[in-house]
């Protein structure tokens, strides 16, 4: 989305007999900037809250809006005392999406008999340039100025690159109005040269048939004004904003951690949060998936990152004994009945693989109502989110450097659980056909015996033998902290996570193959009932 630089402002007032000193306002603005590449376009006015609605729901641009609070419902009728409904429309403001508003005024002699706090915060908020003010003889300067950032905001460029044969969802216009104010924010800096890193629906029912919310991650660079080249390479990620209290927390916490992740910048407006930070390694160059890696290292190679990875994750907090119930350690939200309906489709084909019978779901029962209590280790803080999109890894000197990053809610868990997330991560979210993932499998679960160098063996596939050699990694040092069945436990936790989550469409959980996903459920399940006896 790109905004034209003819500005068109918009008034919002009660008192028509102002109409014509707005209008002379902007008249003298737009002198001063005649033969200037960019022009002014006549104020658009309302003159109560209804005509404002009506213009504010339009697929119509405005740059500069200026609203008066103490306004009527309709108009020829008297503003009702103690109704806000300047406040409301201000909130309409914020929440709208097909053309953010860049700058926004407020401007009423009743400023005093309003919810200052929430307005400012608001205002600080939901526009690159909110004021609020009192009516005076500084309004064609404060107007002047309000124009002057909007233009500032509309010359700002956002080169997002095309991502070849990976499919992306798009930008939405409140995404690029958090992009165009990171810009505005940093130092001498005009545009943005954007790479797309990877994209993650939620995984849930809609609600009132709105599309689930995406997380969206894009990696580039500011571009400098005066010729300045561009910036060190950065992560922007876009989220839900109902998490961004929490985020933005766990972003400057794994600083405070990790050395490689530094915060550049938070935005936040109603319904979306910017994150971001600079890019992990030393290198300029694009950093390497897990993926990409995996497919050009050898085993050896494969062990000593996850190494690496599994050390960054145990830096993240202090290991703490504690005593739980075995079924808390579960995630709470699994919904029984979505794992159940993957279970039927594919439970009977997975069996048969298999060569034996296996009960998941019943597994999955007799731990939830358990009433064993399990000594363990906690650690203060876990990363949250340790996927494979949340590892980067640099080359230098021909060798890989591995840094983990983009932490989820990081708060105390069981110590090792961010390992068993990324194990579940590397088999579920690689892509092997039926029969290597099947070879991977019996490796993997088919003992309780720890794996060695030599686990791989058996597969001629070098990415399989790869993935083996990583899992051995994160497992040697999660056992450090904890008895391997409690490991079992939580790998077998997240591979339920992934099979309830099948339901709403591998978009959402970077799942090719659901049932590949069925399998490693089946798997694991049988895996931690070898620990159990």
């Amino acid at each position: 989305m790109s905004y034209p630089l003819a500005l068109q402002p918009l008034v919002i007032e009660d008192d028509k007999n102002t109409k014509e000193a707005y209008q002379e306002i902007f008249s003298s603005i737009a002198e001063e900037s005649a033969g200037l590449p960019f022009s002014y376009a006549p104020p658009h006015f309302a003159f109560s809250y209804g005509e404002a609605v009506e213009c504010l729901e339009k697929s119509k641009i405005f740059h500069v809006v200026i609203l008066d609070l103490q306004l009527p419902e309709k108009r020829k009728i008297p503003a009702v005392p103690g109704v806000d409904f300047g406040l409301k429309l201000l909130d309409l403001c914020v929440q709208r999406d097909r053309y953010p508003i860049p700058a926004l005024l407020v401007i009423s002699g009743h400023i005093g008999a309003t919810e200052q706090t929430r307005m400012q915060e608001t205002l600080r908020r939901g526009f690159y340039y909110g004021r609020a003010f009192v009516k005076g003889p500084h309004l064609g300067e404060e107007i002047g100025l309000a124009c002057r950032e909007a233009l500032r905001y509309c010359a700002v460029g956002i080169h997002l690159r095309d991502a070849g044969d990976q499919r992306y969802p798009t930008i939405s216009p409140q995404e690029e109005d958090l992009l165009r104010r990171s810009v505005l924010d940093q130092h001498g800096c005009v545009a943005l040269d954007l790479d797309w890193w990877s994209a993650q629906q939620s995984q849930g029912f809609s609600v009132g048939g709105a599309a689930k919310p995406w997380t969206k991650v894009l990696m580039g660079r500011y571009v400098l004004g005066e010729g300045g080249g561009a910036s060190t390479p950065k992560f922007f990620k876009l989220m839900t904003g109902s998490d961004a209290e929490d985020v933005i927390k766990s972003a400057r916490r794994l600083a405070q951690k990790l050395a490689h992740v530094k915060l550049t910048n938070a935005i936040t407006s109603r319904t979306r949060v910017l994150i971001v930070t600079e890019k992990v390694g030393a290198q300029d160059a694009r950093p390497k998936m897990v993926e990409e890696f995996l497919e050009r290292a050898t085993p050896k190679e494969a062990y000593e990152v996850a190494c690496q990875v599994a050390d960054q994750v145990g830096r993240l907090g202090e290991i703490l004994p504690e005593s739980r119930l075995l079924k808390t350690i579960l995630w709470p939200s699994h919904d029984r009945r979505l794992i159940e309906e993957q279970w039927v489709k594919f439970g009977p084909e997975v069996e048969k693989s298999l060569g034996a019978k296996s009960d998941p779901l019943g597994l999955f029962e007799e731990l939830k109502a358990s009433p064993d209590s399990l000594d363990l280790n906690e650690m203060s803080v876990v990363h949250g989110d340790l996927h494979i999109r949340n590892i980067a890894f640099d080359i230098r000197e021909n060798r890989a450097e591995a840094y983990i990053f983009d932490a989820g809610i990081m708060k105390q868990n069981v110590a090792g659980r961010d390992l068993a997330v990324l194990e579940v991560s590397v088999m579920l979210h690689q892509r092997f056909d039926a029969g290597t993932f099947a070879m991977i499998c019996s490796i993997l679960y088919g003992s309780t015996e720890p794996l060695t160098s030599d686990s791989d063996s058996p597969i001629e596939n070098p990415v399989a033998r790869n993935t083996i050699q990583f899992i051995r990694a994160l497992r040697e040092r999660a056992h450090t902290w904890n008895e391997p069945d409690r490991y079992a436990l939580m790998v077998f936790d997240f591979a339920l996570i992934q099979v309830g989550g099948l339901t709403f469409g591998s978009s959402g959980n970077m799942i090719s193959d659901h049932r590949s996903a069925v399998y490693l459920l089946a798997a694991t399940a049988e895996w931690f009932r070898k620990f159990r006896k």
